[in-house]
C-alpha cells in the first residue's frame, strides 16, 4: 500500500518537474547552485559584504550557476512563450556564482544536490528536480498511508487531498525547498492528528514514527519552519485536549522520540541563529519609517487574498494563474469544512475545543504572514508569498475533518450520502488540480493568450506538450480515484457503526477517553 502511495504521489510531483521550463520556478537558480554547492562541501559559502547578508558566493559547475538570465525573457511575462528561453549552457568549467540561500538550513540541499556529482548538464537539473519530487512523495505518501493504516476517519482523505493544492504539487516538482517544507508539513498534520485524536491511549509505533520522521524533516527544512513545527504542536494539542495529551507523552514509544527531536531542533536553531538565516534580502523597496501603524496595517492585509491565491496554484516567478474554477472549487471544499467544524462548536465542550483548534489555526494562517511582515517592512520591503505560511495552511482541512470525521450529524445523515459527497470532493479536487497543469503548460506553450490547442506551440517540454498531459490525467486521475474508491468503501466508518478494525477499535477507546 504504502510503495503503491508512493509512486502515485511521484508521478504526480514528477509531471510538474517535467512541464515547467528549466529555472522557471520561483527562486530555482539559487536553489539549484545552493544544492550544488552543498553537495560539493560548501555549506554555506564566502559571505558578500557582511555576514547579514543574505547572499553567498559558492563555487559550482558552470552550468549550475545560473542567476536568472536564461529566463528573463519569459519572466513576469506571462504572454511570452518558454521558447525564447536559451539552452543550458553545458560548460563543467567551475566558477563563483552568488546565491541569496545561502545561509538556508542544509538538509534538502544534501539530498537534493546529490545528481548533480554525477550529471553536470541539464539532464542533471532534471534529476536534482526529480529528487525533490521523491523525497517530498515519501512524505505526501506516508501521510495518505497513515490515513488508511491508522484512522477510523476516511474523510481525512478528503482533507489531504484539499491540502495539496496545485502549487504544493508544483513547489514539490522543483528545485526549492518549500515543496519539502509543505509535504513534511502535511505528514506532520495529517500523523499528529490521527495520533493525537485517535490513539493517545495506546500510540501505534509505526504512527509515532512517521510523526517524529515528519517533525524532524519539518524543523530542518527553511528558516521559518521551528516556528510551524510549534504551532502545529500547540493547535493539535489544543484539538486534543489535556488528558489525551498526557496520555500520549506517558507512553514509552512518544518518549523515545523526545531526545532526538530535541537535538535536531537544537541543530535548526543554532543553525538559523548561527548563519542569520532569517537575515533576508529585499525584493521590494524598504517602507521608510514615518509610515504609520494604521497606515501600513490596511495595507498589509490588502495582500491577504493574494496570498491565498497563491497558496491555491499561482505558478512560473508568480506570473501565471490557475483558471478561476480551480480558485473557486477550492475555496469552496475549504469553507465548507471549516464551516461545518464551526456550526458543530454549539454541541458540547469537546466540539468547542476542537472548533477552537481550527479558530486558532485558521487566525495563524491569516495573521501571521501580516504581523511578520511588519516586523521588517521598514527594512524589506513586503518580502512574503503565500508558499511561506502553507505549512499551516495545510493543516487547517486536515485538522477539521479531523475532528469532524466521526460527528453525531454526519451519522444521522448516513455515511453512504456523506461518503459519496466526500468521493465527489475528492473527483472534483482531481479535475480542478488537471486544469491548473493544463492552464501552466498552455502558459509556456504558447503564452497565456495563445490558443486552446497548445501541442504544436513553439515550446514543448521533453518528450512533447501530447505525453505530458497524459502523464498529467493518469498521475492526477490515479489519486483522486484512490481517495474516491477509499471514501466511497467506507460509508460504514463515517456513520458510526460497530468498529471493526484495529483503527476502529482504537477510535471507540479514545471516544471514551476524549
Amino acid at each position: 500500500m504504502l510503495l503503491a502511495c508512493v509512486v502515485v504521489t511521484f508521478a504526480n510531483f514528477a509531471v510538474w518537474s517535467w512541464a515547467t521550463p528549466l529555472f522557471a520556478a520561483p527562486d530555482e537558480p539559487a536553489q539549484v547552485a545552493r544544492a550544488a554547492a552543498v553537495v560539493r562541501g560548501e555549506l554555506v559559502g564566502a559571505t558578500v559584504g557582511s555576514d547579514r547578508n543574505a547572499f553567498t558566493t559558492v563555487r559550482v559547475p558552470a552550468v549550475f550557476a545560473h542567476d536568472g538570465p536564461l529566463v528573463t525573457c519569459f519572466q513576469f511575462r506571462p504572454d511570452v512563450p518558454a521558447s525564447c528561453e536559451p539552452r543550458v549552457p553545458a560548460s563543467t568549467r567551475t566558477v563563483p556564482v552568488e546565491t541569496y540561500v545561502g545561509r538556508y538550513p542544509p538538509l534538502y540541499y544534501l539530498i537534493v544536490g546529490l545528481p548533480s556529482l554525477a550529471v553536470t548538464s541539464a539532464r542533471g537539473i532534471y534529476l536534482m528536480r526529480l529528487v525533490s519530487a521523491l523525497l517530498d512523495a515519501i512524505l505526501v505518501s506516508l501521510a495518505l498511508f497513515a490515513v488508511v493504516r491508522w484512522s477510523a476517519k476516511p474523510l481525512l482523505l478528503v482533507g489531504v487531498m484539499a491540502a495539496a493544492t496545485p502549487m504544493a504539487w508544483f513547489l514539490g516538482g522543483v528545485v526549492n525547498p518549500s515543496g519539502f517544507e509543505i509535504a513534511a508539513a502535511l505528514c506532520l498534520w495529517t500523523s499528529g492528528a490521527i495520533l493525537i485524536l485517535e490513539h493517545a491511549n495506546a500510540p501505534p509505533p509505526g504512527l509515532v514514527a512517521v510523526v517524529a520522521g515528519s517533525l524532524g524533516a519539518l524543523l530542518l527544512a527553511r528558516p521559518l519552519s521551528p516556528l510551524w513545527c510549534a504551532v502545529a504542536v500547540a493547535v493539535l494539542a489544543v484539538a486534543g485536549g489535556w488528558r489525551r495529551v498526557r496520555a500520549l507523552f506517558a507512553n514509552h514509544s512518544v518518549q523515545w522520540t523526545i531526545p532526538p527531536l530535541g537535538a535536531i531542533g537544537a541543530f535548526a536553531m543554532l543553525w538559523i541563529v548561527g548563519e542569520h538565516a532569517l537575515d533576508l534580502t529585499p525584493s521590494t523597496a524598504p517602507v521608510p519609517q514615518p509610515e504609520t501603524f494604521s497606515h501600513l496595517l490596511p495595507v498589509i492585509f490588502a495582500h491577504t487574498s493574494s496570498w491565498l491565491e497563491q497558496m491555491v496554484g499561482v505558478f512560473g516567478w508568480l506570473d501565471t494563474t490557475s483558471p478561476a474554477f480551480t480558485y473557486a472549487l477550492w475555496g469552496v471544499v475549504a469553507s465548507a469544512i471549516v464551516l461545518f467544524v464551526w456550526v458543530r462548536a454549539a454541541r458540547g465542550a469537546r466540539e468547542a475545543r476542537e472548533a477552537l483548534a481550527v479558530a486558532l489555526l485558521v487566525l495563524a494562517v491569516l495573521l501571521l504572514p501580516v504581523t511578520i511582515v511588519y516586523s521588517q517592512v521598514h527594512r524589506l520591503g513586503i518580502v512574503w508569498q503565500g508558499r511561506d505560511i502553507m505549512p499551516l495552511a495545510v493543516g487547517v482541512p486536515i485538522v477539521a475533518l479531523g475532528v469532524a470525521g466521526r460527528d453525531r450529524v454526519l451519522a444521522r445523515w448516513g455515511g453512504r450520502v456523506t461518503a459519496w459527497i466526500a468521493a465527489a470532493a475528492c473527483a472534483a479536487l482531481g479535475v480542478a488540480g488537471f486544469a491548473a497543469f493544463f492552464e501552466a503548460l498552455r502558459r509556456y506553450a504558447v503564452g497565456v493568450d495563445g490558443p486552446i490547442d497548445f501541442l504544436s506551440g513553439p515550446w514543448h517540454p521533453p518528450l512533447g506538450s501530447a505525453a505530458a498531459l497524459v502523464a498529467a490525467f493518469v498521475s492526477i486521475g490515479a489519486l483522486a480515484l484512490g481517495a474516491f474508491s477509499v471514501v466511497v468503501r467506507a460509508p460504514s466508518s463515517i456513520s458510526g457503526a460497530p468498529p471493526g478494525s484495529l483503527a476502529l477499535r482504537a477510535l471507540s477507546r479514545e471516544q471514551r477517553v476524549g
